[in-house]
């Protein structure tokens, strides 16, 4: 019996969570024990590349016939044993490496369906990998932020715009959006000057042009899954458009940084991986399951809860706030999965005639 990669691939990027999640409450200044020293000083480079970049690899890898294709997000997973027990400049190359691999994925997805969202998930790319090179060159977060958020922008933004192509959407707007989107790369080469106002007005225009155009607001009108995937993924556009907000206030404080960082990568970010992950989890596994239960509310309301108290907890300067919102986030976001897989494995499931996932397949289903 042959095991998949999946199978090994995805539980490395899960005990990343873990651990990631685990050192951001360190970070905070709860007095949990230190299991691992070094992890509290890794907590971006875990949570961004080990967890994230290594689940969004799989998803694109998945929907390749091409074995080798899967070193990508196998080298995007041994990131976190080289951060953890090796040294943190092996762990961040290994992710540049994982990055510059995943580019070579998203430039054959590309050519092999040609969507114009796909255009967006190429650039996308790149600035993943312009990121983590310039975490393992620098040691610098603050280097490495700006391509991170891009990565994320482009690639969320690919996705749904792929999406758009089954509604009536209007080529003025389109054409709005990569004004937005073109804005955006501008207000990443002054990310360091001083001109933020500009990143501010992109993250608005992009949040708002979702929030009008996206299919999600469709689902409003139905039921079940399909409803809270709407009203999730309008969730997750609604803090990229505060992100914007927040971010033009005029101040250097390190609480305000603090506020837009995990306004965007909890709650955008986040957000829109906890709307997805009942869709596309049981497509990667190969599962004939639905698992939505209404109890998934519960935690993506305490995550925005907790967000909402973190950030009110950064503007005041209240660290106990902070504290316990992001306490929170970590609990919220760890219920949702153990909630996602406990309904994947006590519905009735069967695996798939054959392997056939491929990205119109978890594209109709992200859909539906």
């Amino acid at each position: 019996m042959k095991i998949k990669p999946i199978y090994f691939i995805l539980p490395l990027a899960l005990v990343s969570m873990l651990v990631g999640v685990y050192a951001g409450w360190l970070r905070l200044g709860w007095d949990f024990p230190i299991l691992i020293e070094q992890a509290t000083a890794l907590h971006g480079a875990l949570m961004v590349g080990s967890f994230l970049g290594t689940l969004i690899a799989v998803e694109r890898v998945a929907v390749l016939k091409n074995k080798w294709a899967w070193l990508v997000p196998l080298v995007f997973a041994s990131s976190l044993p080289l951060l953890l027990h090796l040294s943190a400049q092996a762990g961040y190359f290994a992710l540049a490496a994982g990055s510059i691999g995943y580019l070579w994925v998203s430039i054959y997805n590309y050519q092999k369906y040609r969507f114009t969202g796909d255009i967006l998930l190429v650039i996308g790319a790149i600035f993943q990998a312009l990121g983590h090179l310039a975490l393992a060159l620098t040691y610098s977060y603050a280097m490495a932020f700006a391509g991170w958020m891009a990565f994320f922008v482009f690639t969320i933004v690919g996705e749904r715009l792929n999406l758009t192509r089954f509604l009536p959407v209007k080529k003025n707007d389109r054409w709005e959006l990569f004004g937005w989107l073109g804005l955006f790369v501008i207000s990443l080469l002054l990310f360091h000057t001083g001109y933020g106002i500009v990143l501010s007005l992109s993250m608005v225009g992009i949040g708002q042009w979702l929030i009008r155009n996206d299919i999600a607001r469709h689902n409003l009108t139905k039921t079940g899954n399909y409803r809270f995937l709407g009203i999730t993924l309008l969730s997750g556009y609604s803090w990229l458009l505060f992100t914007g907000l927040i971010a033009s206030l005029s101040s250097r404080s390190p609480w305000l940084y603090d506020a837009v960082l995990h306004a965007f990568f909890v709650g955008f970010v986040l957000t829109m991986i906890m709307a997805h992950a009942p869709i596309i989890f049981p497509s990667l596994l190969g599962l004939n399951v639905k698992p939505y239960h209404s109890v998934l509310y519960v935690w993506v309301g305490l995550l925005q809860a907790s967000i909402v108290l973190r950030v009110i907890g950064d503007l005041s300067q209240n660290l106990s706030l902070r504290q316990w919102g992001g306490l929170i986030n970590g609990v919220a976001f760890l219920g949702y999965w153990v909630t996602v897989a406990l309904l994947i494995m006590t519905n009735k499931t069967k695996a798939l005639p054959k392997r056939t996932v491929n990205s119109t397949k978890i594209t109709n289903q992200s859909l539906s």
